[in-house]
């Protein structure tokens, strides 16, 4: 007779053992002991699972788009490495980010654009604004069989405030000696701030950038708010710049560097820019990086604020276009088990967590500007 016909196990009561009369004394022994490890599966987890389940923390955090897909290989190696570990980020904008974590839906925000005292104001509690990363935003354009392009700060911004129109133009050609310009129409798509609209956070760098390297687009952006000297072109498409420029011969815009869209496209090229050093630089993981190095000469040791501008940083390898993206944090948490664990993995993205960055087309912070966050970190960060 097979032994599982003698026993019936209820593991809902404790304790308990229904048996068959005819039970021996070497089954009844056996089978109290599967009712123990039915009735208390802790006892039979090992002690490093039990440890795990003890120490899992949900966190939860939202923002910025750009950094997305970083994000998430960081949340996929920093679990690897802690077992238990629990992290969700969900991709809904940088002012989202800002608004779920002041108004306190969430442990952590992601911006492109750091948060400002007036907005800080309005949040419950005190936000701390870190660095993690560095972003780049690139020109792109339309010009089937023309080559990498080269722009400077000025020949930017005059095609933007409509006072260069042609491919052809001779502020283009000087920067392009060897290049066979077209004489067509540039097609602007832009998202420069008008009437009822403030602009994507790739704009936000852009404006930052134009806005040091010419004065006129200073001007002009100062005064913006009825409309944009330019007409941006109209395009219906779900993918903004990226689907207008890639389908739109003659177009010209701007993206992110990590969307990488125009490497995999001849129709959708992005151009070197000229740095404060006169050199015409492309944007890559190590020329973003370069430029972030002038953030140290931006912040205070004694009392930090990470709240810095890298655009037109100064040196011959830095791309001029640069920016960090922020991580925010309340600075008082009422979780202080999960803040501890937030703690724990800001300082593994600050340290390891860079190297997965660069891999991904992101700019690695410089090591001065991350050990200081990290003093920052584990002083408690108040």
């Amino acid at each position: 007779m097979a032994f599982g016909t003698q026993v019936a196990l209820c593991s809902c009561l404790p304790g308990r053992l229904f048996e068959a009369p005819e039970l021996s004394v070497t089954n009844r022994l056996l089978a109290t002991l599967l009712t123990v490890l039915a009735t208390c599966p802790l006892l039979a987890q090992s002690p490093a699972k039990q440890e795990t389940a003890a120490a899992s923390t949900k966190i939860e955090g939202a923002g910025s788009t750009t950094i997305n897909s970083v994000f998430q290989a960081w949340i996929d190696e920093y679990t690897r490495l802690h077992p238990g570990f629990e992290m969700s980020y969900m991709s809904i904008g940088s002012r989202g980010g800002f608004r779920v974590l002041a108004s306190g839906q969430a442990c952590f925000g992601v911006t492109d654009i750091p948060i400002s005292d007036d907005q800080l104001q309005q949040a419950k509690g005190r936000i701390l604004q870190f660095p993690i990363v560095v972003n780049a935003v690139v020109p792109v354009y339309n010009l089937p069989g023309v080559p990498q392009l080269r722009f400077s700060g000025s020949t930017l911004a005059e095609i933007f405030l409509g006072k260069i129109t042609k491919w052809n133009d001779p502020a283009i050609a000087k920067e392009n000696p060897e290049v066979d310009l077209p004489g067509v129409d540039i097609k602007v798509h832009h998202d420069f701030p008008s009437a009822g609209r403030s602009g994507t956070p790739d704009t936000f760098v852009m404006v930052d950038y134009l806005s040091k390297v010419s004065p006129a687009f200073k001007a002009a952006i100062a005064n913006s708010s009825a409309n944009w000297p330019l007409a941006s072109y109209r395009y219906n498409g779900a993918t903004g710049t990226l689907g207008f420029v890639s389908e739109t011969p003659g177009s010209f815009g701007y993206l992110p560097l990590v969307s990488r869209a125009f490497s995999h496209e001849d129709s959708l090229k992005y151009g070197a820019v000229k740095n404060s050093d006169g050199e015409f630089v492309t944007a890559s993981p190590e020329s973003i990086t370069a430029a972030s190095a002038s953030a140290m000469s931006s912040i205070n040791p004694q009392a930090p604020d990470f709240r810095v501008s890298i655009t037109s940083a100064p040196g011959k390898a830095s791309y001029p276009i640069a920016s960090f993206i922020w991580l925010l944090i309340h600075a008082n948490p009422k979780d202080n088990k999960q803040n501890d664990v937030m703690i724990d993995f800001l300082k593994w993205v600050l340290t390891d967590g860079q190297k997965t960055a660069l891999k991904l087309w992101y700019g690695a912070l410089p090591s001065d500007l991350a050990q200081m966050e990290l003093q920052q970190l584990g002083s408690g960060a108040r």
